[in-house]
């Protein structure tokens, strides 16, 4: 597999690509990589390698207690 990637582009009412681009920042990814995610998600399913490797990268963590 290489690491060549294509562009699409994607016209999304005004609300949902905001709120797209604040699940991606709370998510702490780009917001063409989170939508890339759910397009191949959508398109192959949820064991995709990209979208397995997605869902299982470091995440920030909740700060709690110290």
């Amino acid at each position: 597999m290489t690491d060549r990637k294509t562009s699409l582009f994607v016209e999304l009412p005004a609300p949902e690509a905001a709120d797209l681009a604040v699940r991606a920042a709370v998510e702490g990814v780009s917001t063409p990589e989170l939508l890339g995610y759910h397009v191949l998600k959508g398109a192959y399913g949820a064991l995709h390698p990209l979208v397995v490797a997605f869902e299982t990268r470091p995440k920030k963590g909740q700060a709690g207690k110290e």
